[in-house]
């Protein structure tokens, strides 16, 4: 089995809640969920009860969602929401729900994925239509967003006027690119498992289809529509990948990225 050196980590991330800006990381756990702690809550449209996506409601980018706690070892861990007004609150409770509500001018509410085992009652409710199968997950497509320096530097020499900072993107990780990667780099991962550090080994990668998500302003980014059209009109809207976890472990800043051919 050939395998080579493809770069390091050099940035993670996790978004506690989906669609809102997340927290950089210096380690992560991996898990066949993905990075432990991410997606972990969901705005519920309450008026047809589907996750709110910041693709249809940029305003949701104005709040950060960041654990209090580690969500694995700290069963008291918990999801605080920072608004625009600087104010903190609990994922789940009603303040939190009442200032994403007057964010968005909508009525939503809080949900969280189920991790633990129906009860026989619950699963009972569920057969006979009386209560809803509990979310899984949160995302999009897989569990793992993964990102190289080596494209967006590609993009940059396509489209100098754009901007293509990785928050944008919004990657679990980033991978700091070897210098002799070119072009969409990305591209010659899909056919093989990526290796990061010791343990942690990603499979199944398939291109990650962009949205106006990478256009809306966030943090000090302002609205930028250039990007999406850049990304378009260059590689058919595709940038980064999408995968899932072969097998999980810890992985750090810093960590050595190989692919296994």
């Amino acid at each position: 089995m050939a395998r080579r050196r493809i770069g390091t980590v050099k940035a993670l991330w996790r978004y506690p809640v989906k669609s809102m800006r997340g927290e950089a990381l210096d380690r992560a756990l991996v898990s066949e969920r993905g990075i432990a702690g991410d997606r972990a809550w969901a705005v519920i449209d309450a008026s047809y009860g589907g996750a709110i996506s910041a693709r249809a409601f940029p305003r949701m980018l104005e709040a950060r969602a960041f654990w209090e706690g580690d969500p694995v070892a700290d069963a008291a861990a918990r999801v605080r929401i920072e608004t625009p007004d600087g104010r903190l609150h609990l994922a789940g409770g009603a303040a939190a729900a009442d200032a994403i509500a007057a964010m968005l001018k909508r009525e939503v509410r809080f949900e969280r994925i189920r991790t633990a085992p129906l009860s026989p009652a619950e699963r009972e409710a569920i057969m006979r239509g009386a209560a809803p199968l509990p979310p899984r997950d949160f995302f999009d497509e897989d569990v793992l967003h993964l990102l190289a320096t080596g494209t967006l530097a590609h993009l940059r020499n396509l489209e100098p006027a754009a901007d293509f900072d990785p928050r944008r993107f919004r990657p679990n990780i980033l991978v700091e690119t070897v210098p002799d990667a070119e072009g969409f780099v990305e591209d010659g991962w899909l056919e093989g498992t990526i290796e990061i550090g010791a343990e942690v080994r990603i499979a199944g990668a398939r291109p990650a289809l962009r949205c106006a998500m990478t256009i809306w302003p966030q943090d000090e980014l302002p609205h930028r529509p250039e990007t999406l059209r850049a990304a378009w009109e260059h590689h058919q809207a595709y940038v980064g990948l999408f995968a899932a976890v072969a097998a999980g472990g810890t992985i750090r800043l810093g960590d050595a990225v190989a692919l296994a051919d």
